[in-house]
């Protein structure tokens, strides 16, 4: 399909494709958010900061698994080179995963100390595993997205949701592993669900698919690897320090409140926020490509995004403690402080996340991995200055909250100016 044709569709297809997906999500989030009250008295809080220290390290090698070349899926015109672009995708992922499973496997124990978490040891098995089956499914995703199959797509999200809450569920007898091993099964219902379309047309994509052709384009999409990569790396190490440094200073328990607490405030990110992202790194991938400004769309964009921002974040400002010790127990209670904290942050952070997609449509890598080492390292260097200097968690946040908005507003404007 051509990308005048994809524009065309574009125009009136935006908002119903973000429905697609968003409809989708929804049904996804609310499973995860309806047995989370469950959850929260099955499984302890250390229980839940060991999640958090696994699914930070997983995120970490994730969003690497491909080497980013499958944010290229939709650009390429011709359906060949994004053919070989989704191979290679999928090739990177599996050579990463095997890679993962010869470094962990034989010394577990060597690398849960070093992830300052010995109870990982027995369950470090799961991770190049779990690894493999994301970076796989991230292909998937943008390759369903380019083939505007977001059926397929929302089908996936519904599918995750289902094997990681329903393995959850059934394994509370088993602890802290119960809770890994949904992550995993989760991955695998997701790939299933997304590829269930294309196999079905028995993949015509790997008649396109040669070595010759994956390499021609690993060179022309280098800068996604070599930019994109770090960017994401660097995004990534955020979470899994900022759970280093938790573990450090102040504990499991305070890990997984904290864990606990992000996972709630990025729901609608995951809800909203990703549909949107989808959709729109399409259609201004079209629109650049017909050579027409993007000012206009990302102007619309982040209006949008921070119209369905406010609310929540408002809602999470006057009541999140209240919120947190009704709806997961009493125990829970100091999370929702650090929430009401962090809520002007992840107003922000909702707005910023699909927009990231712009800096990779107009080839501007390098500036955007600039404005993510500068982000990360002010969010890194105030919770670690904080808790050094003996500040609680909780002002430390507001603290975080107040310079991250300053962060967010200025990248803003630089993407407004790139566009224009």
């Amino acid at each position: 399909m051509s990308f005048a044709r994809l524009k065309r569709l574009s125009d009136g297809g935006f908002a119903r494709n973000v429905a697609t997906l968003a409809g989708g999500a929804a049904i996804a989030q609310f499973l995860p958010l309806a047995a989370s009250p469950l959850l929260t008295r099955l499984y302890t809080p250390a229980d839940f900061g060991l999640l958090s220290v696994y699914v930070a390290w997983l995120s970490a090698l994730a969003v690497i698994a491909t080497g980013r070349y499958e944010l290229a899926i939709v650009l390429p015109a011709d359906a060949k080179r994004s053919a070989n672009l989704f191979g290679l995708s999928l090739a990177v992922s599996a050579a990463l995963s095997a890679l993962l499973a010869l470094l962990l496997w034989p010394a577990p124990g060597f690398w849960a100390a070093l992830m300052r978490e010995p109870a990982l040891s027995p369950w470090l098995w799961l991770l190049p595993l779990t690894v493999g089956l994301a970076g796989a499914t991230q292909a998937y995703t943008q390759w369903n997205n380019r083939a505007q199959r977001y059926r397929a797509n929302a089908a996936g999200r519904l599918a995750q949701a289902l094997g990681m809450t329903g393995l959850q569920l059934a394994l509370a007898g088993f602890g802290a592993g119960g809770l890994l091993l949904g992550q995993a099964a989760g991955f695998a219902a997701a790939l299933v669900a997304q590829a269930l379309p294309d196999w079905r047309e028995r993949a015509p994509w790997r008649r396109d698919v040669d070595c010759a052709g994956m390499t021609a384009v690993a060179r022309e999409y280098a800068e996604f690897p070599r930019v994109n990569a770090v960017n994401a790396l660097i995004g990534a190490a955020q979470d899994t320090l900022t759970v280093t440094l938790l573990l450090t200073l102040s504990g499991s328990a305070t890990v997984g409140l904290y864990g606990l607490m992000m996972r709630v405030l990025k729901l609608p990110a995951a809800l909203i926020g990703q549909a949107v992202a989808q959709v729109a790194y399409r259609d201004l991938a079209a629109l650049h490509a017909a050579g027409e400004s993007l000012a206009p769309r990302v102007r619309r964009l982040l209006a949008l995004l921070t119209l369905l921002a406010l609310p929540g974040a408002l809602l999470m400002l006057a009541f999140g403690p209240a919120l947190f010790a009704w709806v997961f127990g009493e125990s829970w209670r100091e999370a929702g402080e650090y929430a009401r904290a962090l809520s002007p942050y992840m107003l922000c952070h909702f707005v910023a996340s699909p927009l990231g997609m712009v800096p990779l449509v107009i080839r501007r890598q390098k500036a955007a991995l600039a404005f993510t080492v500068v982000g990360n390292g002010l969010f890194l260097a105030t919770i670690a200055l904080g808790l050094a200097n003996g500040v609680a968690l909780g002002a430390t946040l507001w603290a975080l909250s107040a310079a991250m908005t300053v962060y967010f507003l200025t990248y803003f404007a630089w993407i407004y100016k790139a566009v224009r």
